[in-house]
């Protein structure tokens, strides 16, 4: 009898350490697949770039940053300059890569909120074509936990064009994004 005090404390530390250990693993396992996103771009593995995505209906959707969109209205006038705002695919997206001789997609300032079962992502992101930066703003992805697998259920992403405006540092962006962060 004296010892269950001890027993109930040493299962409460066994418990907590073995959550731990399960949301470890299940951020390591959503890494793997933002870099897994990232490989397969470069590699243009269909295969593996789909797999990442969850079956049924995935929304894949983007912004133009309004300074972006005001220099092409500007360039090309309210009429000619393109949309703010598209919808498409992630299958698309692939496609869309055959376009250029080489493609990748850069990621950094990354942070993941999960809770075993849905998760969302926040990144900075680079879109390089035939070497060269087109495209950067910051891309969400949420993810859902099925059949014990993490898959991708949306990617919303701002871009800004590097034809006018370049990605700030790094050290900036982390800063902005800290300052942006309601707790």
């Amino acid at each position: 009898m004296k010892y269950l005090p001890l027993m109930a404390l040493v299962f409460l530390i066994a418990t907590q350490h073995t959550s731990a250990q399960d949301k470890n693993a299940d951020k390591k396992e959503i890494s793997n697949i933002i870099a897994q996103y990232s490989e397969s771009v470069i590699k243009r593995d269909s295969i593996a770039f789909y797999d990442l995505f969850n079956e049924g209906t995935v929304t894949w959707c983007a912004a133009l940053m309004e300074k972006s969109q005001n220099k092409e209205v500007e360039k090309y006038g309210a009429a000619n300059a393109r949309s703010a705002y598209f919808s498409g695919s992630y299958k698309a997206f692939f496609r869309s890569l055959y376009k250029h001789e080489a493609t990748e997609d850069k990621f950094d300032n990354i942070a993941i909120i999960e809770d075993g079962t849905v998760a969302a992502v926040t990144m900075d992101y680079s879109f390089w074509a035939d070497n060269k930066m087109t495209n950067w703003g910051g891309k969400y992805l949420t993810l859902i936990k099925r059949d014990g697998k993490w898959k991708i259920t949306s990617v919303i992403y701002s871009l800004e064009l590097t034809s006018y405006y370049e990605q700030p540092p790094l050290s900036k962006r982390r800063k902005d994004k800290k300052a942006n962060t309601v707790l």
